[in-house]
């Protein structure tokens, strides 16, 4: 069983409170604040910052992945001495982006989360900013736009994932009757993921002296329907080649920039040290990224 003291610093940030976090540990908010100096003490560090809420200190930030692991080694020693050697299932937090959890991402793990009783518990950002994810400890692995893994973690390439412009062929015909040109480019709605997809902003102000604002948009928080849009011909989009190929193949999309391209290159960011089940987890996603991803 975890540390009852690791126990209270989990629950006191997961709850943002002593006083919540001692309701749910069922014992009294002093014995709560007398586990927590008792770890700050051992540690030599400050782990909280008794505020409202209360948050972490830097050395506390810290300290949140090493949580995450003992619970999965916990988890995993418990199933180890079942008589079957099968105990419940083992749930693993991972960051991924949706346009992965879209297409490669569910074919590369399948046969390891079935094999090994893996629940999966997909916690979706964009792909630049999932390692967030993994340095606040809320995931054990994550893919990432990141090349360099940060202290305590190793970061292996999958492969390129390659974007290309599409729309209708009647929204091109609408829209862009002479091409992709600036003031086309100024009243043709876009489709955009959400507030961290700014693939269209830096392609539009790089290519075009667009700025944010200049230009409508479509917000759709899926990958599924950020397609479905573009096919109803209601906006152009940056949309994976390995997920719109048939529609590319069946005429139902078509290139606004033919021959131009932008590639993503995407990584497998985990703790150097695995639990046995993480391990086969990080090999068959990266073996399937590779398999499926340019240049993988």
């Amino acid at each position: 069983m975890i540390d009852a003291r690791y126990e209270a610093f989990e629950a006191v940030l997961q709850e943002s409170s002593f006083e919540r976090a001692a309701r749910r540990l069922s014992i009294t908010q002093s014995a709560v604040s007398q586990r927590i100096r008792q770890l700050e003490n051992e540690l030599g560090q400050v782990l909280l910052v008794r505020s409202k809420p209360v948050r972490p200190t830097p050395a506390g930030r810290r300290l949140l992945p090493y949580l995450a692991q003992m619970r999965l080694l916990q988890t995993e020693a418990g199933r180890a001495l079942q008589p079957t050697g099968r105990g419940g299932a083992v749930r693993l937090a991972i960051g991924v982006n949706a346009d992965s959890l879209a297409t490669w991402f569910w074919p590369a793990v399948s046969a390891v989360v079935h094999g090994e009783g893996i629940v999966v518990d997909c916690v979706l950002d964009d792909q630049d900013h999932t390692h967030a994810l993994l340095a606040a400890g809320e995931v054990l692995g994550c893919v990432s736009t990141r090349e360099r893994p940060m202290r305590g973690c190793v970061a292996l390439p999958l492969g390129v994932m390659r974007y290309r412009c599409l729309a209708s062929p009647g929204f091109r015909r609408r829209h862009f009757p002479r091409g992709l040109t600036r003031s086309a480019l100024a009243s043709a709605p876009v489709i955009v993921f959400g507030r961290h997809d700014d693939m269209h902003e830096a392609i539009l102000c790089r290519q075009f002296g667009l700025e944010p604002g200049q230009f409508p948009n479509h917000v759709v928080p899926s990958s599924e329907g950020f397609v479905a849009v573009a096919e109803a011909g209601l906006g152009y989009g940056f949309i994976p080649e390995i997920q719109a190929g048939d529609q590319i193949a069946s005429g139902a999309l078509v290139e606004l920039a033919p021959g131009n391209h932008e590639d993503v290159a995407l990584y497998w960011h985990h703790w150097e040290v695995q639990s046995p089940v993480m391990a086969r987890f990080s090999s068959a996603l990266v073996a399937g990224a590779r398999l499926a991803l340019d240049g993988g």
